[in-house]
């Protein structure tokens, strides 16, 4: 026992007369750990690595752990999660090169990131999965994907493969060699299975383009497409496309808008030009899409400008929802702060990071294997490019 508190840093019981059972350690307390307290507990028994290993309890592990917003440091190529209880950033993943960037697309753990390699007196772009905790990575075997702006990823429930959405855009004439090896429409919509050496199948959709991040719920992915107004929905089964309404109509013109997930609804925001108040929305009624305004945060302007020691609106605005918390986060290139839907400053994290900025990407931490990563080229488990 003494072994198994030093793995999970708690201290020792006070009697060890009687022993807890080994379903209850398991499936209630190891569960809910951190992947790297977990990945310690192994080394106290067989049984408890035998246990731990099995791809149940890795789905379970995955599903307590929280979903966290990402954050990149261009200067020192960190991605970044905050623990707001410590008021601490802390580095996820390190790239080595600067040439990486994190892509608008997360799924069970997978982070897509967009990667620039030098190739003599050339270069190509190629994209890049990786597994932050696993330290998993490798490149996408389609050099031409160049040709395509990625949508999404996601987990096609009905085969288990992962799969890309892209969208294919239209390429200056010298460049449309991707037009001879992978035959189909330009400006519409193409699907990639990871691991499966196939070429992208077109899926057609050419209104379909979408930037920002998408949302997962609901078994579909979501947009918001501001020209139109319109919340874009990819059906991950049927892999089809459907328009839903937004909450506001389009007289309203926003400098910050975005979806996010709260408590397993579809939540969407918006932020006056002079960022002095944000609108928050959910979608209480997904069939109907009935959305109702839940908050309107008043945000504290002066504190805000005194805490950033900015006298201009040099700072970004977005939503996001950490363990059943709505919070508004305001960053520049010397703090983040965390505002509470009251309008209340709730934390402030001094940064030296002049490179720092918010994603829309929420990651949750996987040990889950995944079949594809062997598959992709330069494939290498905790090895450049992380350092």
């Amino acid at each position: 026992m003494a072994a198994a508190a030093a793995a999970t840093g708690l201290p020792p019981p006070l009697s060890s007369g009687v022993a807890l059972p080994e379903v209850l350690v398991v499936w209630d307390i190891l569960v809910r750990l951190p992947p790297k307290p977990l990945l310690r507990c192994r080394l106290v028994c067989r049984a408890w690595r035998r246990l731990t290993s099995t791809r149940d309890f890795l789905l379970a592990h995955h599903r307590h752990q929280p979903s966290l917003p990402v954050f990149t440091g261009c200067r020192n190529c960190d991605v970044l999660t905050v623990d707001r209880r410590r008021r601490l950033l802390h580095p996820v993943a390190r790239f080595d090169s600067s040439v990486f960037c994190v892509e608008e697309a997360s799924c069970d753990g997978i982070l897509v990131l967009w990667r620039k390699r030098a190739i003599g007196a050339h270069s190509s772009v190629r994209f890049s999965i990786c597994n932050p905790t696993t330290r998993q990575s490798g490149d996408i075997p389609l050099p031409l994907l160049t040709g395509f702006m990625l949508m999404g990823l996601y987990r096609h429930r009905p085969t288990g493969e992962y799969r890309l959405l892209l969208y294919r855009i239209e390429l200056p004439a010298s460049e449309r060699l991707v037009d001879v090896l992978i035959p189909g429409d330009r400006n519409a919509c193409y699907v990639y299975t990871l691991g499966s050496g196939d070429l992208p199948r077109c899926i057609g959709w050419p209104e379909a383009e979408a930037n920002g991040a998408s949302v997962l719920l609901y078994g579909s992915l979501h947009w918001y497409k501001r020209i139109e107004d319109m919340i874009l929905a990819f059906d991950i089964t049927a892999e089809s496309f459907r328009w839903m309404r937004s909450p506001f109509g389009k007289a309203v013109w926003r400098a910050f808008h975005g979806l996010f997930e709260i408590n397993c609804m579809l939540g969407m925001y918006c932020c006056d030009d002079g960022a002095t108040f944000v609108d928050i929305w959910v979608l209480e009624d997904y069939e109907r899409e009935v959305w109702s305004l839940k908050y309107r945060v008043e945000l504290p302007v002066l504190e805000i400008r005194r805490e950033l020691d900015v006298k201009r609106d040099l700072y970004s605005v977005m939503v996001s929802s950490e363990d059943g918390d709505v919070l508004v986060l305001v960053n520049c290139k010397r703090a983040m702060l965390y505002i509470g839907t009251d309008g209340k400053l709730l934390v402030s994290l001094p940064h030296d990071n002049d490179g720092l900025s918010i994603t829309p990407v929420k990651l949750r931490a996987s040990l889950v294997p995944h079949a594809f990563f062997p598959s992709l080229l330069d494939y290498v488990v905790n090895a450049s490019p992380f350092v």
